[in-house]
């Protein structure tokens, strides 16, 4: 099992991957010390498995060129895009104190009622599955932004307004 401090931070880098790559439906899974996907194919006919697998010097990679990419581009923030729905539920894992064992969105293709599957281990050793709506991920990537927007404000952090 892959233990992480951060897993909103390591999950917003495999999302800009999956992004950058075209990928949207996928399988994660946590194995010894990297993540293991399964995603569909991206390319017509779409019918291949791309299959990837990412270090933790692979995220810290992603996550400085993530870094660069940022802070050359002034574009809107999606709160819908893969990097904030998967750095949602990384921190959603991260609240509950939580190893996270897989993440799965190959049954959120349903267009009424899409879903992340998650499935993590608790401190007490417990596994927990669970399934987060998609209008619970965007709550939580809209909290996370306005929480960010005001950290990052120093007037905020001067005149104690958080």
């Amino acid at each position: 099992m892959l233990y992480l401090p951060n897993y909103a931070g390591a999950l917003r880098c495999i999302g800009q991957a999956l992004q950058n790559q075209k990928i949207e439906v996928f399988e994660l899974r946590t194995h010894a010390d990297e993540f293991r996907l399964q995603g569909g194919d991206p390319n017509p006919p779409y019918v291949a498995i791309v299959e990837l697998r990412f270090s933790i010097a692979n995220l810290i990679i992603l996550d400085r060129e993530g870094q660069a990419r940022r802070r050359q581009s002034n574009a809107e923030i999606r709160f819908d895009s893969l990097p904030e729905i998967l750095r949602a539920v990384g921190e959603y894992i991260d609240s509950k104190r939580g190893d996270l064992r897989h993440v799965n969105n190959t049954n959120s293709s349903s267009f009424d009622d899409p879903a992340v599957e998650i499935e993590y281990e608790s401190r007490a050793g417990d596994v927990r599955s669970e399934t987060l709506e998609m209008s619970f991920i965007r709550e939580a990537v809209v909290r996370m932004y306005k929480r960010r927007a005001r950290i990052s404000n120093p007037i905020n952090i001067l005149t104690r307004q958080r």
